[in-house]
Order: structure tokens, then sequence, then C-alpha cells
């Protein structure tokens, strides 16, 4: 009798210790599976006030620590806020001070804001932005993204996407190459729209080289589109315009007016122009007789103002290296 009670417990408790661990398992994956509340969205008011919070953060020198911008940013480009979700393209490209460059996040944003945004022109310029990123990635497949992003942001009415559509078909890149449909698409932007940045470099780099042209090179057509340029301060049209003007291309060679035009290439932020300005100074101006010291200024001093910098900066530099120039 006392067996047949004792297997009764047993399996009783067998029972009760299953349903146990069963009831927990049940809990535990109901935890696993439960998802993350999601953070509510705040108002275009609140958006609004946020956002002008994080853009004094950020133009205020005063303020150093500039950490919370971005996810102050993100709640604003998610409630859609225009001028705050491009802020924040700007910030994770590392265009803004104590902010280190992530463009993972940038190329993440950019493709949200370009699907989710109603503004058409914002949705344009993260899509222009998202084919630059894929287009620095340089893999096959990537440069034929970074063609149909383009493409889409060009057909979004954003000129400078246009012109970018362009340089892809010039080149070839993540497309077949066309440069006669190239050279269509900026002949258009010079009469629609001429202040698109790099129309004119790229349009007189094409007569340049004769892509697209019949023929062959057009060096004429190509300086009057380097000067068009120029009237549009494109640093890079007027570096190739100094360029021409250096080696005779369509000219008389004229150093002096090729060192001019580098010059002010240079202080439109051309880096390339920035090197030629240093080398063409070292090759035109020899350096004044006086001591080893000054003669070591001199040139310093004929460097630092082919340089494209700050005026305070420029000034903290010069000033040391014109005394020492003076000095015996």
């Amino acid at each position: 009798m006392w067996k047949k009670i004792v297997g009764l417990l047993a399996i009783a408790l067998f029972i009760g210790g299953s349903v146990v661990v069963w009831l927990h398992g049940d809990e535990e994956s109901a935890a696993v599976a439960k998802p993350a509340t999601p953070s509510p969205k705040i108002t275009a008011e609140e958006a609004q006030i946020l956002y002008e919070q994080a853009r004094s953060m950020l133009d205020n020198q005063a303020v150093s620590n500039v950490s919370p911008v971005p996810k102050m940013l993100e709640q604003c480009a998610l409630a859609g806020h225009e001028e705050a979700s491009l802020l924040l393209l700007d910030v994770y490209e590392g265009r803004r001070k104590g902010i280190e460059a992530d463009l993972r996040k940038a190329a993440e944003w950019a493709d949200l804001i370009a699907r989710t945004a109603g503004n058409r022109q914002v949705a344009a310029e993260a899509q222009f932005r998202s084919a630059r990123y894929e287009e620095s990635k340089a893999s096959r497949a990537s440069l034929k993204n970074a063609f149909a992003r383009m493409k889409q942001a060009a057909h979004m009415g954003l000129p400078k996407a246009r012109a970018e559509l362009a340089r892809y078909m010039m080149f070839g890149i993540g497309t077949n190459r066309d440069p006669k449909r190239a050279l269509a698409i900026l002949k258009s932007l010079a009469h629609k729209h001429p202040d698109t940045p790099n129309l004119f470099f790229y349009a007189g780099y094409m007569y340049m080289k004769g892509m697209g042209i019949y023929g062959g090179p057009d060096y004429r057509t190509a300086l009057f589109l380097y000067r068009k340029g120029r009237l549009w301060q494109d640093s890079r049209a007027i570096n190739n315009l100094a360029m021409m003007y250096e080696r005779g291309m369509g000219v008389t060679p004229d150093p002096d007016q090729a060192l001019k035009y580098y010059r002010e290439a240079s202080r439109l932020g051309c880096r390339e122009a920035s090197t030629n300005v240093q080398r063409m100074a070292y090759r035109m101006k020899p350096v004044p007789d006086g001591t080893w010291r000054q003669r070591v200024a001199r040139a310093s001093l004929s460097v630092v103002q082919a340089l494209p910098l700050s005026p305070f900066l420029r000034e903290w530099i010069e000033t040391p290296l014109r005394r020492m120039a003076v000095q015996s």
C-alpha cells in the first residue's frame, strides 16, 4: 500500500514541476518577444525648439561639448523638421565642430530622409548625398547604386545632381559612357541654372579633352567656359583656366596671368590650385639676397601667402616671418 502512495506522490511532483517549468519558460519567451516601446515623436513646435538649441550649440564657440547634438537632430528629423534633417547629415559628415565624421550613420539617415521627407527638395538633397556615399565605396555594385540614386535626385529637380549625373555619363561611372548625353545635360544646365557647382568645370573639361566633341579638343570653347566658371566663382574651373595660360593651350603662354588665376582659385578653396601656386612661386620668384634666416623667412612667406588660410591664422603665422625677414 505504501508503495502505491509513494508512487502517486512522485508522479504528482513530476507533473507539478513540469507545469512550473513550462509556465516559467513561457514567461521568459514573452519577455524576450515583447518589443521595445518606441520613444514618442515630438511635435513640430518641440522639434523647432530642439533644432534651435542644437544649432546654437554648434554655432557658439564657447560651447565645447556638442556630443548631444546628433541625437537632438535625430529627434527633429524623425518629426519631419527639414532644416534639422540636412544639418544632421552635415554633422555626421564631420562638417561641424566637435563631432567626428560617421559616414555609415550619414548614409543610413540620408536613405531614411530620402524615403520619408515631405519636402521634395530635402528628399532630393538626401538622395544626392546618398549617391555620393555609395560612390565613395568604389565597388561595382555601389557605383551602379550611386548612379541610380543620382539619376533619381536629378529627376527630382536638383541642378547639382544633374551636373554630377553628367559626370557619371562622361566617365562611365556606374553606367555606360555617354559623353554626348553628358554634354547635352551640361548645356541645358548652363542655360537654366548657370550657378550650379562644377557646371563650367565639367563642360570646359569636356571641350578641353574633346569628349563628345566632333573634331577633337576645342581649346577656344574650353577657355570661354572656364572664364564663365570664374564669373560664378567655380574654383576648379579657374584652376584649369590658369593651367591653360601656363601651358599655352589656346592662348599665348602667360605665367604671370596663370599665377594670378591659381591664386584666385586657391583663395576659393581649390587644393590643387594651392599646390600650383607654391610650385610657380618657387619657379618664378627667386629668393632675394640676404642672410640664410632672411632667405628662409621670405621663402616661407611666399608659401604661406599661397595657402587658403583664415585672416587670423594667416596673421599669426606671417607676423614672426616678416620680423625674421628684415632682421640681419
